[in-house]
């Protein structure tokens, strides 16, 4: 028998493992850890973006870029990049990026790492930047997305916000029928509102295959809605896909991320997605080189100030 299905084989045995034990310490942690007082929804739709870079850089760069042309812009009131131990050589423009840029923080995380603790560890950090801002500044949505995202109409956020004004929804995602017994939608790109996260009775993100699913089946459980929201059918973004699989297997051969089979980006089966992707960073192109780091700290600085 060949080494490359053993390694597989162990691989998938740890990360089952591993999943096992961070949905253990989440649940506890929500259920037993310090409260939350976090304000109800006021109708003014206030964004917390939080990203989990693992390795995926110059993905990241990108989808910021693209955040950063929303019309809506001013409506994200914090950027927190969580980065897990990044081997791409990106974690210099990111430290950069934190100090120039106010509304971009940067978590940095060296143990324990998984796409799902990284987006706690996230939200935790930013209930401490809020701790000392007035309630009706901090912002009273988290938006969950992958760095492998782009943010393709600019209109986006706008539009993503109705469902919480007009409709009472307590989350927002483009929703599948056909993986789990309750609807689910991608931890890609799903927007959930603050108080209704911080509530003791429903599940929080958890190192899983859908690391957002536990947290949805349980506000299906309690009743909440979650609004579907077209996000990749309908043009408002799009997400590569597998971006940090193929990460893992590039810089971290031996972590349990990398004994996925399959590594190759799904664009989310949206028709010419790879074309979409290119043709993104053609137009972008002068600011993701190497040489044009310099203009793209003053841009997104600029921006996001």
């Amino acid at each position: 028998m060949s080494s490359i299905p053993l390694r597989g084989r162990i691989g998938r045995l740890r990360r089952a493992l591993e999943q096992r034990v961070d949905q253990g310490w989440a649940l506890a942690w929500q259920r037993l850890g310090p409260a939350r007082e976090v304000p109800g929804f006021d109708g003014d739709p206030r964004f917390a973006v939080v990203t989990v870079n693992f390795s995926t850089t110059a993905f990241l760069k990108l989808m910021l870029l693209t955040l950063s042309e929303q019309s809506a812009r001013d409506r994200v009131r914090r950027v927190v990049v969580v980065d897990n131990a990044s081997r791409d050589g990106g974690i210099a423009f990111l430290r950069a990026l934190a100090r120039r840029a106010p509304r971009i923080s940067l978590v940095e995380n060296r143990i324990l790492l998984n796409h799902a603790r990284g987006m706690r560890r996230g939200l935790r950090f930013l209930d401490e930047l809020d701790a000392g801002d007035p309630v009706g500044e901090r912002a009273n949505l988290i938006l969950s997305v992958d760095t492998d995202v782009i943010f393709r109409n600019p209109e986006t956020l706008i539009d993503l916000a109705q469902p919480f004004i007009h409709d009472g929804a307590a989350a927002a995602g483009e929703l599948r029928h056909w993986n789990y017994p309750y609807p689910e939608a991608q931890a890609s790109f799903l927007a959930v509102r603050r108080d209704i996260y911080a509530r003791r009775d429903l599940a929080p993100w958890v190192n899983h295959g859908a690391p957002a699913y536990w947290l949805q089946r349980s506000l299906w459980q309690a009743g909440e809605k979650i609004a579907c929201f077209p996000s990749n059918a309908g043009a408002y973004v799009l997400h590569r896909g597998r971006s940090g699989v193929a990460a893992a297997g590039a810089y971290r051969p031996l972590h349990s991320y990398a004994s996925e089979p399959n590594s190759e980006p799904h664009f989310m089966r949206v028709p010419d997605g790879a074309e979409i992707w290119a043709q993104t960073e053609r137009r972008l192109a002068d600011l993701l080189s190497d040489d044009g780091a310099p203009r793209l700290l003053d841009l997104l600085a600029e921006r996001f100030a």
